[in-house]
């Protein structure tokens, strides 16, 4: 089974402390470690001489995820959840243009037209652009959900070999996105943390006699 949470776990753990939380610390869940096993967008494959699909994946989505717009529909075709434990990161870079304040027609539009431009009189700023590759991006979340701006998105997910019951879930959960401590903190190694790092863009820059 696919478990799929929001953010890095907050209590600290990184991928390998999280496996060694949920399995040999607090006995939640058996994850999947056979590498043969892939769990893909398209379903549960066995690699061998070549790539087997055996059946659907079976998921469940952290109600937190799907609340900022995230959904099933979220990931592409082509993505691979692998086996274990993953934390994810994915960093989406917005294209932005400088158009004009008052037409939100872009500079090389304006002069692309042969006709004189009185730059003196013109109100700059840079806004997005609606590239084919973010409209793409944009229709993968819940409509009007997705962020304007460049952004980064923080998973983490397990792929267990059975359900789990709903104890179990809970604790995963609290684990991940909530404010849970950890049991026998002594059973864990310096190895099993790491520090979130946030990605956060640089501000824009100014252009002489432009403003932003």
């Amino acid at each position: 089974m696919l478990l799929i949470f929001a953010g890095y776990p907050r209590c600290g753990l990184n991928a390998g402390g999280l496996q060694h939380c949920v399995e040999d610390v607090e006995g939640l869940a058996l994850p999947e470690h056979d590498s043969a096993i892939q769990y893909t967008k398209e379903g549960i494959a066995v690699l061998g001489k070549g790539k087997e699909i055996i059946g659907p994946v079976e998921y469940r989505i952290s109600p937190a995820l799907e609340a900022t717009g995230i959904t099933w529909d979220w990931f592409p075709e082509n993505w691979a959840f692998g086996n274990g434990v993953t934390v994810h990161k994915t960093t989406a870079m917005r294209e932005k243009a400088l158009v004009d304040h008052g037409t939100g027609r872009s500079l090389p539009d304006l002069l692309a037209t042969g006709e004189p431009v009185e730059m003196s009189k013109l109100i700059l700023r840079l806004a997005p652009r609606r590239t084919e590759g973010w409209e793409k991006y944009e229709s993968r979340w819940k409509p009007g959900t997705c962020p304007q701006e460049s952004h980064v998105v923080h998973l983490t997910w397990l792929v267990t070999k059975h359900a789990i019951p709903a104890f179990a879930y809970a604790r995963i959960r609290d684990i991940v996105e909530g404010e849970a401590v950890l049991k026998n903190r002594d059973s864990y190694e310096a190895r099993h943390f790491s520090s979130a790092r946030i990605w956060k863009p640089s501000p824009p820059k100014m252009l002489a006699g432009v403003s932003l």
